[in-house]
């Protein structure tokens, strides 16, 4: 398989607006607003965690669409009304609708993060109906020329052990986010054309952490096999210290290269190896959720 044929990587960090990273990884010169548009040099992807506090306002959403490169893929996490309050539950059907309406102008959009509370047990029946009503909300609203996808980020390690939730997901086409955290398995398991991973820190002092090169390397040995013709969302949200952006470029370069070489392997091995079956799971070492 050749690299043309191998999915999009869209790697980048969650936020962009830290003050620490002046100097660090912004010019001391690049402020304010500027720094979306440096951002946007390096990075072809951002997820915005800001919207899990608050629907984004009409400021922000033309603000977006003006400083926002054509072929930049933008990520919005959903509102906590929905996730937390509500818990995927009905009753949160009028907030889910509103926010899908609010952020259906951004023409970046491409994925929306549903992260589940750490509370919030595996319960299939509940993520099912929660995706249906997802689907059809998501037809209601969303115009935009592209599918736009939707990622679920599991913080109880019952939604790993229950064995129908990927294939509730992958009725869906919603992809099983797979975080590196102390607390959680760093699973890969497909369930959609996408790969969704977060990175929060696995060190005692978590968003501090700094990822090392081996740490990077072992994730992308795991996401590689899967990715084929998926696209990879991987998002660092260590940002204390401007690690996320620093991880994230390094991330990208060890990825690429490793999918480099399996590409040149691809031909001439691939008759002779079994494909993995969807879903299976891999496993190495420990990751997890955050708080």
């Amino acid at each position: 398989m050749g690299r043309a044929a191998m999915g999009a990587l869209h790697i980048g960090t969650s936020g962009w607006t830290y003050d620490d990273w002046s100097g660090r990884f912004y010019p001391e010169e690049v402020r304010g607003t500027d720094r979306l548009a440096y951002y946007a040099s390096v990075f072809d992807t951002v997820e915005i965690n800001a919207t899990f506090y608050r629907f984004p306002t009409q400021v922000m959403i033309d603000s977006w669409n003006r400083r926002l490169p054509a072929r930049f893929h933008l990520v919005v996490k959903g509102h906590r009304r929905i996730t937390h309050l509500h818990k995927l539950d009905p009753a949160g059907d009028e907030s889910l609708r509103g926010f899908l309406e609010r952020v259906a102008p951004l023409r970046a959009l491409r994925v929306v993060l549903w992260q589940l509370p750490p509370s919030l047990h595996a319960d299939p029946e509940r993520l099912a109906s929660f995706l249906e009503r997802l689907d059809r909300a998501t037809r209601s609203v969303w115009s935009g020329r592209h599918r736009l996808r939707h990622a679920i980020e599991f913080r109880h390690r019952s939604w790993w052990e229950d064995d129908r939730i990927p294939g509730i997901l992958a009725g869906h086409r919603a992809a099983f986010v797979a975080v590196s955290h102390p607390r959680l398995p760093p699973e890969v398991i497909p369930t959609a054309d996408f790969l969704y991973v977060r990175f929060h820190g696995t060190g005692p002092r978590l968003y501090d952490h700094d990822y090392p090169r081996e740490e990077l390397r072992a994730w992308a040995k795991r996401l590689a096999p899967h990715l084929g013709r998926r696209a990879l969302y991987a998002f660092f949200n260590n940002d204390w210290h401007a690690h996320a952006p620093k991880n994230a470029q390094e991330f990208r370069e060890i990825l690429e290269r490793i999918i480099g070489r399996t590409a040149r392997r691809g031909t001439a091995g691939s008759a002779s190896r079994p494909s993995r079956p969807p879903g299976r799971r891999t496993t190495s070492r420990r990751g997890a959720a955050p708080p």
